[in-house]
C-alpha cells in the first residue's frame, strides 16, 4: 500500500513522503524539506567474538579485550559466523587447515521510506575479501576493505544511480582501508576484493555491477533452463597463462592457480585494477548471485555445480550447504559465501 504523497516504485522518480515533492529514487534525503527518503542497513562478518561469555579454560569472565580476567587466556574466535540482511545470506568459516579466518564479508541495503511502500530496495551491495596469507595481518586488511567497500558504494549510490562510478569508489576506499597499518604491529596486510551492486527494476529484472581484484569470484545462477555463468575473471598467473593459450589443466596453470597478479593492500599498485575490473549487466530472475572466496570455488569452480546447491528457498541454508561442502571436501582454506536473490527464488 502506498503512503501519503508517494507513488508506486517503477524505476522512475518517486515523491517525498513528508512534503510530496518529486525526488530521484536514489535520494536518501528530500532536497526540499530534508526528510529521509531511504534508510541504510549494513552487516559485516566475521564479527568480534572475543567478548562476553565464560573462558573455555577456567570458566572465568572474559573482558572486553578478549582475555580472561582470571587465567589470562585469550578467547578463541568462533570457527563460523553468519548473517542475513533483507534477502541476503552470508556465511564465513575458518575451514579446517587455517589457524584463523582471514576472510571477511560485508553487505548493505538502501531501502525506501516509509518501509510500507510496495517497492524493492533502491540498491544493495555485497563485498567479499580474502586475506592474502603470505602478508602480515591479512585478516585486518580483508575486514577493513570489505566494510569500507560497502560503505563507500552505498554512500555513492545515495546520491547517484551510477553503479559503475559507485563500484570504482568502493574499490578506491577498500584499497585505502586495506593499506592502513594494523595499530598494534604497524604493518598492513593485503587481500582480494570481489563485489556486486544490485539495483532492482520492474518485472523481476535487476542491473548488476561487478567489481573484482584478485581471485575471489562472483557467479550469476538463474533458475534452469537459463545458463549459469561466472561473472569475474581471476587476477592470477593461471588466468594469464590460460589467456595466452595454455591448457587449463597444464602443470604451469595449476602451479599458478593462486598466484595473484592484482590485490589490495600491502605492496599493491596504487590503483590495482583496470577499467575491465568493473562491468555491468542486466539479469532476469528468478535466480541468485553467489559471491565467494576461493575457499569455496577451489572445490566448486563451475557455475553449474554451484547452482545445484541453490534449490532451497532458504538462502541461509544454501550458503551453509555450500560452506559445508567445502569443509567436507577438505576445507584447506577459509570459506566465505554470500547468496543474493534476484526476482524471487524457486
Amino acid at each position: 500500500m502506498n503512503g501519503p504523497g508517494s507513488e508506486r516504485w517503477d524505476g522512475g522518480p518517486t515523491r517525498c513522503p513528508r512534503c510530496g515533492q518529486p525526488a530521484h529514487p536514489a535520494d536518501r534525503f528530500c532536497e526540499s524539506c530534508g526528510a529521509a527518503m531511504a534508510t541504510l542497513a549494513t552487516v559485516a562478518i566475521p564479527r568480534a567474538g572475543r567478548t562476553g561469555g565464560a573462558c573455555a579454560d577456567c570458566g572465568g569472565p572474559v573482558a572486553d579485550d578478549g582475555y580472561c580476567t582470571v587465567c589470562g587466556q585469550l578467547r578463541a574466535e568462533p570457527d563460523r559466523d553468519e548473517a542475513t540482511l533483507g534477502g541476503i545470506a552470508v556465511v564465513t568459516d575458518r575451514g579446517i587447515s587455517h589457524a584463523r579466518n582471514e576472510d571477511a564479508a560485508a553487505a548493505g541495503i538502501l531501502t525506501p521510506v516509509p518501509d510500507s511502500l510496495d517497492r524493492p530496495p533502491h540498491a544493495l551491495a555485497v563485498v567479499v575479501c580474502d586475506g592474502v596469507s603470505s602478508s602480515i595481518n591479512p585478516q585486518v586488511a580483508s575486514a577493513a576493505a570489505a566494510q569500507a567497500g560497502v560503505a563507500s558504494i552505498l554512500d555513492s549510490l545515495s546520491g547517484s544511480r551510477d553503479a559503475t562510478a559507485a563500484m570504482f569508489a568502493g574499490l578506491a576506499d577498500a584499497a585505502r582501508a586495506a593499506a592502513q597499518p594494523e595499530p598494534r604491529t604497524g604493518i598492513a596486510g593485503s587481500c582480494t576484493f570481489t563485489a556486486v551492486i544490485v539495483i532492482p527494476a520492474a518485472g523481476g529484472t535487476a542491473t548488476v555491477t561487478i567489481g573484482n581484484v584478485g581471485d575471489s569470484r562472483s557467479y550469476w545462477l538463474p533458475d534452469p533452463p537459463a545458463v549459469p555463468q561466472q561473472l569475474t575473471v581471476d587476477d592470477s598467473l593461471a588466468q594469464e597463462l590460460i589467456s595466452a593459450g595454455a591448457a587449463a589443466q597444464s602443470e604451469a596453470v595449476l602451479r599458478g592457480a593462486h598466484t595473484l597478479t592484482r590485490w589490495l593492500g600491502a605492496d599493491s599498485e596504487p590503483t590495482p585494477w583496470a577499467e575491465t575490473s568493473v562491468r555491468t549487466l542486466t539479469v532476469t530472475g528468478p535466480g541468485v548471485l553467489v559471491v565467494c572466496s576461493d575457499g569455496l570455488w577451489n572445490y566448486l569452480p563451475e557455475a553449474g555445480a554451484i547452482r545445484e546447491f541453490c534449490t532451497d528457498a532458504d538462502l541461509l541454508a544454501v550458503a551453509r550447504a555450500l560452506t559445508d561442502f567445502a569443509l567436507q571436501s577438505g576445507g584447506q582454506d577459509n570459506i566465505t559465501v554470500a547468496v543474493i536473490p534476484i526476482g524471487g527464488t524457486s
